[in-house]
C-alpha cells in the first residue's frame, strides 16, 4: 500500500517541495537554538544563586521579612498609634550612597513611595514606604520624605517620632523642621511645636519657619492666644510677600477669623504664585462658598479634585457645599440629589482620612435623617472618640439610640449634655419628652 505522504510529496511541484524542505529544516534549527538557549539560562541561574548563597549577607527578602509590616488602611486604629513595626529591629542599610545598590526589592518601594507622594496617593506611599522603614529611618533625606509621607498620610504622631531621630542628629533642612511642627500640633503638642520653631528661629529669619509658627499659633487651643498670630504674619509679609505659603496660610487664618473677603485675596494671591496647587484652589473655593458663590466655588473644587483625586479637605468642602444646597432648598428632588452628592463626598474624604471626624460626623447626621440609625451610630462614635464633649455629636447619637428604642444610652447623652450646658434647650426639651414617654 502506497504511502500518503509519499503521494502528497510526488504531487507537488519541485518549487514548493524545496519550499516545504526549507521550512523543515529551519524548524530543526529553531528547535535546537531553543534548547540551546534554555540550558544556557538554567546554568547562568544556578551560578548567580550559588554567588549569591558565597556572598555577604545584606540582602533584604522582602518577602519574608517585610510581610509583617503590611498594613490595611482601611482598619486604621481611631488614635494613631506608633507601629509595631517602628520598633522592630531593622535591616542594616547599606553605607553607600545608594543603599538600594544591591536590593532591587528596597529601589523599587522607594521609587513608588516617592511616585505616589508626587501623585498625592500618600496612603499608597505609606504601604510602600513601610516595607523600606529601616533605610528610611537610617537615611537623614530619607527619613525627611518618610516623615512627609506620614504626616500627609494623617499618621502625625509616627511624623513626630521618626523626624524628632532625625532631630536628634542634627540635620533638619527647613521643610523637615516645618512638618515636624505640624506634627506636633496635630498631635495636641502645640506649645511644644512653638517652642521647636522659636529654637529653629535664634539667630536666622527665615520666613517659612516665621509663617509656620503664625499659623500653629492661629489654631491655638486657646482662642485668646490666636490673635497673637496677625502680628506673626504681618512680619512675615514684609519680609517676602511673594512667598505662595504665606499668603495661603494668612488667608486659612483670615477665613478662620471669618474675614472671608480678605481671605478670598490672599488664597488669590497664593494661587497666582503657584498655579497648579491642589490646596491653594481648595482654599479659594472654600472663600468662595463663604461669600456665596456656590457656582464657583463648586467649579474650584472639582478643579482641585482633578488636579488631587486624593484630597479627603476638597471632598469635605465639596459635601458642605452640597450639604448647604440641600438645606436650601425647597424642592424634594433636591434635596434628595443634593443629599446624596453630599453623602457621596463624605465618604469620598473618609476613604482617603478614615479619621476625618467632620466627615464622619456629617454622615451620622444624614444616616440619621434617612432611617439608617445603626450605621450612624458607627460614624457618630468614631468622631465622638476623638471629640468627647461635642454636643452636637452627642444629640446625634442621642437621637439615634432614641429611634432604635434604647431610652437608656440615650438619655445617657442627653445627661451628659446637660452637665456640660445646663441651658441646653434641645436636650432638655428631649429629656422631658423621653421621661415624660416613660
Amino acid at each position: 500500500m502506497a504511502n500518503p505522504l509519499s503521494i502528497f510529496f510526488s504531487r507537488l511541484a519541485p518549487e514548493d517541495r524545496r519550499f516545504i524542505e526549507r521550512i523543515c529544516i529551519f524548524l530543526i534549527i529553531l528547535f535546537i537554538l531553543s534548547g540551546a538557549a534554555l540550558y544556557f539560562r538554567a546554568y547562568l541561574k544556578n551560578e548567580s544563586t550559588e554567588q549569591a548563597d558565597s556572598g555577604p549577607d545584606v540582602l533584604i527578602d522582602s518577602n519574608s521579612d517585610f510581610d509583617s509590616a503590611a498594613v490595611d488602611l482601611a482598619d486604621l486604629p481611631a488614635a494613631p498609634e506608633l507601629p509595631e513595626h517602628m520598633d522592630a529591629e531593622m535591616p542594616v542599610a547599606s553605607t553607600s550612597d545608594d543603599p538600594f545598590a544591591n536590593d532591587f526589592d528596597g529601589a523599587a518601594h522607594l521609587q513608588l513611595m516617592r511616585q505616589n507622594s508626587r501623585e498625592y496617593n500618600f496612603q499608597m506611599a505609606y504601604r510602600h514606604g513601610v516595607r523600606i522603614i529601616g533605610y528610611l529611618l537610617d537615611n537623614p533625606d530619607l527619613t525627611a520624605e518618610w516623615g512627609h509621607v506620614l504626616l500627609e498620610a494623617g499618621r502625625p504622631q509616627d511624623a513626630v517620632t521618626a523626624l524628632q531621630k532625625l532631630d536628634a542628629k542634627g540635620s533638619m533642612k527647613t521643610d523637615a523642621i516645618v512638618d515636624l511642627a505640624i506634627a506636633m500640633h496635630r498631635s495636641g503638642e502645640t506649645e511644644g511645636a512653638i517652642q521647636l520653631l522659636d529654637d529653629k528661629l535664634k539667630g536666622k529669619s527665615d520666613v517659612n519657619l516665621l509663617v509656620t509658627k503664625a499659623a500653629i499659633i492661629g489654631e491655638h487651643p486657646d482662642t485668646n492666644r490666636r490673635v497673637a498670630a496677625e502680628a506673626i504674619f504681618k512680619s512675615a509679609l514684609r519680609k517676602d510677600a511673594s512667598l505662595p505659603n504665606v499668603n495661603y496660610w494668612y488667608s486659612r487664618y483670615l477665613m478662620q477669623r471669618g474675614d472671608y473677603q480678605s481671605s478670598r485675596i490672599y488664597a488669590e494671591r497664593a494661587l497666582k504664585a503657584k498655579p497648579n496647587e491642589a490646596r491653594f484652589i481648595t482654599r479659594l473655593g472654600m472663600a468662595e462658598f463663604y461669600l456665596r458663590n456656590d457656582a464657583r466655588a463648586e467649579e474650584l473644587y472639582n478643579i482641585s479634585l482633578r488636579i488631587n483625586p486624593y484630597d479627603y479637605n476638597a471632598w469635605f468642602s465639596l459635601g458642605e457645599l452640597y450639604l448647604s444646597k440641600a438645606n436650601e432648598s425647597s424642592y424634594v428632588q433636591d434635596v434628595r440629589k443634593n443629599t446624596r452628592k453630599a453623602l457621596e463626598s463624605y465618604l469620598k474624604a473618609i476613604e482617603y482620612d478614615s479619621l476625618h471626624i467632620k466627615s464622619h460626623y456629617r454622615i451620622g447626621l444624614i444616616l440619621n435623617g434617612n432611617g439608617g440609625h445603626k450605621e450612624a451610630i458607627r460614624h457618630l462614635m468614631i468622631a465622638l472618640e476623638k471629640m468627647p464633649n461635642d454636643i452636637p455629636i452627642m444629640q446625634q447619637l442621642s437621637v439615634a439610640y432614641l429611634q432604635l428604642g434604647d431610652t437608656v444610652n440615650s438619655t445617657g447623652y442627653l445627661d451628659k449634655i446637660l452637665q456640660l450646658d445646663p441651658f441646653n434647650k434641645i436636650a432638655a426639651t428631649q429629656m422631658r419628652r423621653i421621661k415624660g414617654d416613660m
